[in-house]
């Protein structure tokens, strides 16, 4: 099967990039994906047999007399039935969410008239190739640009030989509409081609991408340049954003403030996208088409990280057959494009590392080398028995285990809770990769319950001083919103029960902490009790340093008694971090308050 063959080259190639023990994991993970691929083709075989049987038991009962006659007499119920049906039919919770912070037609009317006040109005460059474009589409896409509050752009439409016979008339109509649409034509060169022809064009100092299918919602420019007005500094701006599926709004993408190791798993920026022009040249690459936008970001980013979030959603993206929107798989080579332009951005940061793709969840996974210097695991109160237990379950060869913190001799500490068990003898492994990034400080490990339930997978602040486990409770395999509980994601801390970090950062956060608290041992060893405020207090440090918290799904360990609770509250550090409490930047504001699922905010 043709299918079979790409993954299975695919996997070949991977086996040839790493060294044991991941290569060994790697092929694992593979051949595992591979089997449930054949499981699925053989159930949906089955499937479409009785479909097929059905199908054509339906058909005979059709052309029966009995079963023309039954039509016949059913014809004013079913059309009571479609009536009652349209009647009753109301929005999904989401798209009544989004109804009530859409701004209105006199809202927009206010910010068309605070716009043209703004002290900064740059021109804003819209580029968007199209190949042959469905009219009602790219009509509606065209209407959001025009639509927009912030009047001061240009729209650059390069068609990149359609071969549909109409799509040159439809496009050569667009620039009566409105005298800022611009129009050109090329041969086929493919997305990144038209890209760089549209970016040639361009005569403002930001640009902006729109695909020709998708639509603006009439503030998002307005909400960039609001943006502008205070700060200045700012490369590139994106926002949140969600789906057009079947006519309606649906599936919506609320993000984080700028998250590097989550972007390093996708492109979670997306669209909507403004970006200063001169962090485009010399432009999109056509060996990465199908993830150009994702090559590009990659490259900016070696450039800057003056990235700023919009907490609303400003761009809507259509879901058809052809995108990737609806499916990734469809488009294997986008996946594949992705892939090396992670590792293509890594090389100039002589960071050695290699990307690999998840194929559970299609998501990337950068590996960074380790080497395996000693980790000290410090457990309370630890016995034999509990250096037996790791050993056993643990892959990575160079750690001891002391119940004391004084008694650390590696130069790394990983805190653990007695009662948690390793579920994989890779954990430690993959844990050690992502603090082998210069630019990571902690890293935590998803804490699974004696139900299998997630018990933690990081910790969210709240504005009134609480921190809540990420995802608590739920499935350990749900995949979480925009898959968030199975990437490699930042946050601001992640639990005390297993946080592994670099010796030398902790040493002297710690001794602060136990001078001022007066918490030092009697024999001058420092205290650290595992507990959650504790660890978040180390986290913040950090952060305020400049280091990131990362917690990642590759490393599981389940609690052996009962689980603990899924909120603390920290009074203390609340007044000292108010700022972090009051808006999490790992945590979009439009999610729920009063726990942290990632499900959608109440009024």
């Amino acid at each position: 099967m043709p299918a079979r063959f790409c993954i299975l080259w695919r996997v070949w190639r991977i086996s040839l990039s790493y060294t044991p023990p991941v290569q060994d994991e790697e092929l694992r993970a593979a051949e595992a994906h591979i089997a449930q691929l054949e499981e699925e083709l053989l159930r949906l075989k089955d499937v479409k047999r009785d479909l097929q049987s059905l199908r054509a038991e339906h058909q005979r009962l059709r052309r029966s007399a009995a079963g023309r006659a039954a039509k016949i007499l059913s014809a004013p119920f079913r059309l009571f039935r479609s009536r009652k049906e349209a009647k009753c039919a109301e929005p999904d919770e989401y798209a009544r969410w989004f109804a009530r912070r859409r701004v209105s037609a006199a809202e927009l009317a206010k910010l068309r008239e605070q716009s043209r006040s703004f002290e900064y109005r740059p021109l804003v460059s819209i580029l968007t190739p199209t190949f042959n474009p469905d009219e009602k589409f790219l009509t509606e896409a065209v209407e959001s640009v025009i639509a927009q509050a912030y009047e001061n752009w240009e729209l650059i439409l390069i068609d990149d030989g359609s071969s549909k016979s109409d799509a040159r008339a439809l496009l050569e109509r667009l620039p009566h509409r409105d005298g800022r649409i611009q129009i050109g034509f090329q041969d086929h060169g493919g997305i990144s081609s038209a890209l760089n022809a549209a970016l040639s064009r361009a005569s403002g100092d930001w640009i902006a991408l729109l695909d020709h299918d998708d639509v603006l919602e009439p503030d998002a420019l307005f909400r960039a340049l609001e943006l502008l007005q205070t700060d200045r500094e700012a490369d590139v701006i994106y926002s949140d954003e969600d789906k057009i599926v079947e006519g309606t709004f649906a599936a919506p993408l609320l993000k984080p403030d700028w998250s590097p190791e989550f972007f390093y798993t996708h492109d979670y920026l997306g669209h909507f996208i403004v970006m200063r022009r001169e962090l485009a040249r010399p432009g999109f690459r056509s060996d990465f088409d199908g993830a150009q936008d994702y090559d590009l970001l990659l490259r900016a980013l070696g450039k800057t990280e003056r990235i700023r979030h919009l907490p609303r959603v400003l761009y809507h993206w259509r879901r058809t057959a052809e995108s990737t929107a609806h499916n990734i798989r469809r488009k294997p080579g986008a996946l594949e494009a992705g892939r090396r332009a992670i590792e293509e951005h890594l090389v100039p940061q002589q960071e050695n590392a290699r990307v690999a793709i998840d194929w559970e969840t299609h998501l990337y996974r950068v590996r960074y080398q380790i080497r395996p210097e000693k980790i000290s695991i410090v457990i309370k109160g630890a016995k034999n028995s509990d250096d037996e237990r790791i050993r056993s379950r643990t892959d990575f060869p160079n750690f001891e285990i002391v119940a004391d913190l004084r008694e650390a001799n590696g130069r790394y500490v990983l805190f653990l809770d007695s009662d948690l068990e390793p579920m994989n003898g890779t954990w430690l492994i993959a844990m050690m990769e992502q603090l082998s990034n210069p630019k990571v400080g902690v890293v935590g490990a998803r804490i699974i319950s004696s139900d299998d339930k997630v018990e933690s997978a990081g910790l969210v602040l709240f504005p009134n001083g609480s921190v809540h486990s990420a995802f608590a409770g739920c499935a350990r395999d749900f995949r979480g919103a925009n898959r968030q509980l199975q990437a490699v994601r930042n946050y601001s801390a992640v639990s005390g029960s297993c946080l592994l970090t670099r010796r030398e950062l902790l040493q002297p956060i710690v001794l602060r902490a136990a001078t001022e608290s007066v918490a030092a041992t009697s024999s001058g060893g420092i205290a650290w009790d595992n507990s959650d405020c504790e660890a978040i207090a180390f986290c913040l440090e950090l952060h305020e340093q400049g280091w990131r918290t990362v917690s990642i799904p590759y490393a599981e360990l389940r609690r052996t008694v009962k689980s603990q609770k899924s909120n603390v509250a920290c009074p203390d550090l609340l007044k000292r971090w108010p700022k972090m409490f009051q808006r999490d930047p790992y945590y979009n504001p439009n999610l729920a308050s009063d726990r942290a699922d990632f499900s959608l905010g109440k009024e």
